[in-house]
């Protein structure tokens, strides 16, 4: 995983990881292409690698990390070029917007080869209070660790 802070193909995207996931051929379909459904999955993991680059992991308790308390609001992935071996996958990932309960995070799944570009996307997750089940606020500590991340290409400063 590689930790950026400048914008990695596109001037309005601020990276945020680059995350590299290897590609084995249980991951493909019967076409002999990556899975629809695991770029969900590296996506995923490459927003899990972030925090644990500042240090957070999973807690049993959700008091020693309530930002972990989070739900996926939603997901949008558009497929541009197959992935159509086993190799090197990169995610790039970096965030679009941080509200008060919400945080969406753009991406980019790109390969070595000539950096094709496979997919991209948002993902949106929202906090929830443990015992409401109910929209909270992220924690200082969260909100500090992203707002140096923000970003926009009209010159916002994407934070709500």
């Amino acid at each position: 995983m590689e930790i950026a802070g400048s914008p990695e193909s596109h001037p309005s995207e601020m990276t945020l990881i680059t995350y590299r996931q290897p590609i084995y051929f249980d991951d493909l379909d019967a076409l002999q292409m990556l899975h629809n459904a695991r770029y969900a999955v590296y996506v995923e993991r490459a927003t899990t690698a972030f925090y644990e680059s500042l240090g957070k992991v999973w807690e049993q308790d959700v008091a020693d990390n309530p930002d972990q308390f989070h739900v996926v609001r939603e997901i949008h992935v558009e497929f541009l070029a197959p992935f159509k071996r086993t190799g090197e996958l990169r995610v790039g990932l970096w965030l679009e917007q941080l509200g008060a309960t919400s945080c969406t995070y753009g991406f980019r799944c790109t390969s070595g080869v000539a950096d094709v570009v496979h997919a991209h996307g948002r993902r949106t997750i929202v906090r929830l209070d443990p015992v409401s089940l109910r929209p909270a606020p992220w924690t200082d500590w969260f909100r500090t660790a992203h707002v140096r991340l923000a970003h926009s290409d009209r010159g916002e400063s994407g934070l709500a």
